[in-house]
């Protein structure tokens, strides 16, 4: 992908992170096809475009993470998971934590 167009739809994905983003959507963006869209993305940032969402999901839950006024299932349907344990496996699996214990960690 050219320079411009990732940005473009990283800057998207980030913006929307929390909802539905079909590949359709960025490769529209990128004005390229699916197909070659998925490749270019994954080739220029080495993830796919559904890892990079999800990554982008994770950091906006740190930050919530931080206020101890937002319970764990709040927090996983605000950032649209399924439900509080689909949200603790993919935070664990990019962060290595579960959100509670990065939570402590991170209130130290």
């Amino acid at each position: 992908l050219s320079r411009q167009q990732l940005t473009l739809v990283t800057d998207y994905i980030e913006a929307n992170c929390f909802g539905t983003i079909r590949v359709g959507e960025l490769a529209e963006l990128a004005r390229l096809s699916e197909t070659y869209f998925s490749h270019a993305f994954k080739a220029s940032t080495g993830q796919p475009p559904h890892r990079w969402q999800m990554q982008a999901r994770i950091r906006k839950v740190q930050a919530l993470l931080l206020g101890d006024d937002v319970n764990l299932s709040e927090i996983a349907t605000t950032a649209g998971f399924a439900d509080q344990a689909h949200f603790t496996r993919v935070f664990k699996g990019i962060v290595g934590l579960t959100p509670a214990e990065w939570r402590r960690g991170a209130q130290k």
